[in-house]
């Protein structure tokens, strides 16, 4: 037999791949080397094996390990984290406010924002019970503000966003409606007065001052819908009302349903200035956003930065029709899908409040008992643990699209970078930015939901290499 003269050349260009004359070398050799194969497949000659383990090695780097490069630039600044919270919406779907679920969040992340659900049209009565006084007597209501008060005093929340679902059939323009209920101009006194009466009794009797308030999702009308003229009309009735009464609260801005569109309907509220002193911060939903380019949550980021709002993400998901599937929520790819967007809102909207759906028993990331966590419950803690608050976010990039990288500075500076592997391979990736000679890193798999290493690597000479696992989540903290 003929032995071929084969070489492999190892150089490697700036980008640190193979030159281009080299890599089509290296792809005439291999087929080759397969060629002699084919020929020795029937035969026991320590030659094949020779060959194969050549072929293993030289190759290899190329058929077997994918390489991308992460460059961290600490001295240019994003956002500062405030808050990663959640939404206790409970009382909006269920006779109480409070559950299991909720009760073991607030323990365990102990977050500093909340958003909490009020329910203004109760199932099964008629409205002249609970209309005026009434109100702010009903035994739900009296939960949710127990519950406030217990979210303060016990749990160390500071920030308190209260939204409404939907009103009474008496305050429609068309009662009839499911969806898309429009409320009277003439029944916003009554309304704004509900309101009030809650807002002063979470003051006075439970020592909890509300901070914003917004109609869930307004612009979409998935129950009550506003247009920005409407929304101009209320905010200005309902903010001199809060201001005569001594009453702090702030309007969201927007609180809109999904990413797409939230620019265009938050510029056409801003278009009165008399109403600016009643709106706080620029908010938004993110549902229906896992095909929008970057460039759109980059917008919604320029537009808080242009108008010198916070933003702020009050329902953070992906799928808000994923209740329909049954036990998706438990899934890994559910889980995989979620930490991919909360990552393009902490990086491309820069969000610095983070409410996430749901710390309850609604998409919820535990079992009812809490005794089961599930796969997103581990998603979560990788922000709650290790991008909350005080956190200051640092520009970073990534060669390879599907390598998912996030960077910054913790209060006391320590450093923290989050890698996501989205790939269903191993990735190996060489990071630049950070230094240090104790790096912990936290990863979370489908097969493994937590595994923590400490000490596990170090830089030299300004670089380190982690190696990511197929479709894994990796948080890494730069100690020293």
């Amino acid at each position: 037999m003929i032995k071929p003269k084969l070489k492999f050349s190892r150089d490697k260009s700036q980008d640190g791949r193979p030159k281009t004359e080299d890599r089509i070398t290296n792809n005439r050799n291999i087929r080759n080397i397969r060629n002699i194969l084919s020929l020795q497949t029937m035969k026991n000659n320590p030659l094949t094996i020779l060959i194969l383990i050549l072929l293993l090695f030289i190759s290899g780097e190329e058929l077997f390990a994918q390489k991308a490069f992460v460059q961290i630039y600490p001295e240019i600044k994003h956002q500062i984290i405030k808050s990663v919270g959640g939404n206790y919406c409970q009382s909006n779907y269920s006779e109480h406010a409070a559950d299991a679920i909720g009760n073991e969040t607030l323990r365990e992340f102990r977050p500093t924002h909340v958003r909490v659900a009020l329910p203004m049209r109760f199932r099964g009565k008629a409205f002249e019970e609970y209309r005026g006084a009434n109100f702010a007597k009903q035994p739900l209501v009296i939960e949710v503000l127990e519950e406030l008060k217990h979210m303060k005093t016990d749990c160390g929340v500071r920030n308190f966003t209260i939204s409404v679902w939907d009103l009474p059939d008496e305050f429609m323009v068309d009662p009839t409606k499911k969806a898309k209920r429009v409320i009277k101009p003439e029944a916003y006194d009554e309304v704004i007065q509900m309101l009030t009466d809650f807002f002063l009794k979470a003051k006075n009797e439970y020592d909890v001052e509300v901070d914003q308030f917004s109609f869930n999702e307004s612009d979409g009308g998935y129950q009550i819908i506003f247009s920005p003229e409407a929304t101009i009309a209320f905010v200005k009735e309902a903010g001199k009302k809060f201001d005569e009464l001594g009453l702090k609260t702030k309007f969201l801005l927007a609180d809109t349903a999904q990413t797409l569109g939230t620019v265009e309907f938050a510029t056409r509220i801003m278009a009165d200035p008399s109403i600016w002193k009643y709106l706080g911060p620029l908010s938004f939903h993110c549902w229906w956003s896992e095909k929008m380019p970057d460039k759109e949550f980059e917008r919604v980021a320029a537009f808080g930065k242009a108008w010198n709002k916070e933003v702020w993400c009050s329902e953070l998901g992906f799928d808000a029709m994923s209740w329909k599937v049954k036990d998706m929520n438990k899934t890994w790819d559910y889980a995989l899908r979620f930490a991919k967007i909360s990552h393009r809102m902490m990086k491309y909207a820069e969000v610095e409040v983070s409410l996430y759906w749901t710390w309850q028993y609604n998409y919820e990331i535990m079992s009812a008992d809490i005794l089961q966590k599930y796969p997103s419950y581990y998603i979560t803690r990788h922000q709650v643990d290790f991008l909350n608050t005080g956190t200051q976010i640092v520009h970073s990039i990534s060669s390879d699209p599907e390598i998912l990288a996030i960077s910054g500075i913790h209060p006391d500076g320590k450093r923290v970078l989050q890698l996501i592997n989205m790939k269903k391979t191993p990735v190996s990736v060489e990071v630049s930015g950070f230094n240090s000679q104790k790096i912990d890193v936290t990863s979370t798999t489908e097969t493994n939901n937590w595994e923590v290493k400490k000490n596990s690597s170090k830089t030299k000479n300004g670089k380190v290499e982690f190696q990511l696992k197929p479709e894994s989540v990796n948080t890494y903290i730069y100690n020293d």
